[in-house]
Order: C-alpha cells, then sequence, then structure tokens
C-alpha cells in the first residue's frame, strides 16, 4: 500500500543559550516569581537570535540544509518544501520560495507556506502525507517548522517571553509503494468561538503601518483569559479515536510527541491515558517552547537518542491559536 514516511529530521537553533536566572536578571523584585512561573511550564533553559540575520526565514534554511546534507540529497530532490510558521519573515515571496531557492531546488517542485500557528508543522506533515500518497510523481517532501515567538512579545511581557525559545526543524518525506511505515491517520478539533482572543499582529495586516497603533501595540495581543485549556483534553480523547479506528491498544505506542508549551500539562495528559510519563519525551527545558517545531524537537530527540526506532507506533498532538489541534499517528 502506497504510504508517506519520515526518512529525517534536523535542528537548528542560535547559539545564544539563557536560563531562567538569566533572563530575569533584568525584573528586578519580580524575578522570583518570573522563575516561578517558568519552571511551572517546565523552563531552564533557552535559545535566542541575537541579530536580525538570524530570523525565521535563516533558521528553516539552516535545518533544511542540514537535512538534506544528513541523508545525501539536494535540492533538486525536492517535489514539495512546505514552510510552516506563525511568524513568517514575508508574505511575498513565500518564505518557502525562499527556502526553494537557497536549495537549488527544481522548477517543477512545489512550495508554500502554512500556518497553523503553534500546530502548523504537525498539520503541515499530515497534508503534505496525503497529499503525496495521491501523486505518484512525487517521491521526496520537506516540511520546514520555524519560528520565534519571544521577539513579538511586547516589551514588558517578560513572562510569556521567557516561554519561548527560537529554534527550527526540517523533516523529510519519502513517498513509498509499500510498507507499513508513515502516517497512519489524524483527527482535528477545531472551537474558534474565542478566536480574536490572541491576535498579531495587532489590528491585522491592514493596520500594519497606521500610526493609529504603536509599535507595541501592535505586537502579540493576548485577552487577560486567554488559554488554549478547552483543547488539551482532545488531546486524550482524539488520540483514543485513533486508536480505536485503527485497532491498537496504548501498549502498542511507543511514544507520544506532545507540544512542548506545559509539561503540567503533558503530565496531565499522561495521566489521562493511563500511560507512563517516560513515553513523553521533553525538550522545553532545553529549547523553550518553539511554537511550530516543538513536537517535531521532541520526534528529532527521540530518535537521535535511540529511543524511537524504525517500526515504533508513535502519536503527535499540538494545539494553535484559533483554537486548533491535532492528533497524527505515525509509524516511523
Amino acid at each position: 500500500m502506497v504510504n508517506v514516511k519520515i526518512i529525517g529530521t534536523e535542528v537548528y537553533h542560535p547559539a545564544t543559550k539563557i536560563s531562567n536566572e538569566e533572563l530575569a536578571q533584568t525584573a528586578g523584585e519580580s524575578a522570583a516569581k518570573l522563575i516561578g512561573i517558568w519552571e511551572y511550564f517546565g523552563r531552564k533553559d533557552r535559545y535566542y537570535a541575537t541579530n536580525d540575520e538570524e530570523s525565521t526565514l535563516m533558521m528553516g534554511i539552516e535545518a533544511a540544509k542540514a537535512v538534506l546534507k544528513a541523508h545525501g540529497l539536494s535540492g533538486s530532490d525536492l517535489d514539495m518544501i512546505v514552510f510552516s510558521s506563525g511568524t513568517h519573515d514575508f508574505s511575498a515571496p513565500t518564505d518557502a520560495a525562499l527556502v526553494h531557492q537557497a536549495l537549488e531546488g527544481k522548477d517543477t517542485c512545489i512550495v508554500y507556506d502554512s500556518n497553523a500557528n503553534c500546530v502548523g508543522m504537525v498539520v503541515a506533515a499530515d497534508q503534505a502525507a496525503r497529499a503525496m500518497t495521491t501523486n505518484n510523481k512525487m517521491k521526496y517532501a520537506l516540511i520546514v517548522g520555524s519560528e520565534q515567538i519571544a521577539r513579538f512579545y511586547k516589551e514588558g511581557d517578560l513572562a510569556s517571553k521567557g516561554l519561548c525559545g527560537d529554534a527550527a526543524c526540517a523533516v523529510l518525506l519519502e513517498r513509498i509503494e509499500e510498507g507499513d511505515q508513515g502516517l497512519i491517520d489524524s483527527a482535528y478539533y477545531t472551537n474558534s468561538q474565542k478566536a480574536e482572543d490572541m491576535l498579531f499582529p495587532y489590528g491585522g495586516m491592514t493596520q500594519m503601518f497606521s500610526e493609529q497603533l504603536t509599535l507595541e501595540e501592535k505586537k502579540i495581543y493576548l485577552h487577560p483569559e486567554y488559554n488554549v485549556n478547552v483543547a488539551f483534553p482532545t488531546a486524550v480523547s482524539n488520540i483514543e479515536l485513533l486508536l480505536r479506528e485503527h485497532g491498537l491498544e496504548k501498549s502498542d505506542i511507543t511514544h507520544y510527541m506532545l507540544s512542548q508549551l506545559n509539561l503540567s500539562v503533558i503530565k496531565d495528559i499522561a495521566g489521562k491515558l493511563g500511560e507512563e510519563l517516560d513515553k513523553f519525551p521533553y525538550v522545553g527545558d532545553i529549547y523553550g517552547y518553539t511554537g511550530t517545531s516543538s513536537p517535531f524537537l521532541t520526534l528529532h530527540h527521540a530518535i537521535q537518542a535511540g529511543t524511537l526506532v524504525r517500526g515504533d507506533l508513535f502519536f503527535m498532538w499540538s494545539v494553535g491559536a484559533g483554537i486548533t489541534s491535532c492528533a497524527t499517528l505515525w509509524r516511523l
């Protein structure tokens, strides 16, 4: 049976690593409180770009080059390039087109950007894999996820900035004509009743150059009661749904690669599923929260550590502003 499998991952992050204590130095009397918040979410360190040249796009290009090199491929081998981000560098041209240029891709390659915010890379891999199964002209696809969320929080919102880090991940997908490796299925949940509770840019693109709003006002807006907690129970329900639909047991699953936003939520999901926490890798203490790439950074580390091997079944799940979430079931 035709399927699309993951054949490789690579990660890029800036060189500058900043600990909770270092980041809190500018907070004065609030330092201890901020460190407590960050530790509750599972933060310890994160990487930050320290100049404008090390952008969302640049990080994505570096991760893309690394994954191609690791697997002996070139840009001309790619049939599709998808760039997932909530902090794209460009609306025109697409960041994917600029990745294509940097990789010297072929002129028959499909290129487009994807933005489902923090769940974006999970969605992009799902949608790309489904497209590849219906098109026998496609052999390889590159999914790039890159984000720099902290850069766009308001200057006074150190609590939110400290939750985030800068990083990119690139994933290679390959169409195979037979075998049981690859994407098995996906399940989505969307609740848009309070979609406007997180806005970026505030006022929308039509007010990007308006002088009615200050630069600070145009940065990420969060409603005082904003949270994505409504989606967390669906991680459990969607995972259990996919298990039932495919005749699988939880004991068949070796890993759950979840959004790295909140370690406490990961622990809660593990408890509700009745699974041991060691099935839920966590790298948010290394990278901070990297948005779209966060579940794939976790996947990369599990593969590199040898805890996830060929033939293993695993889930990926994340949630993005809107609110929308997606669970995907794969066999490596």
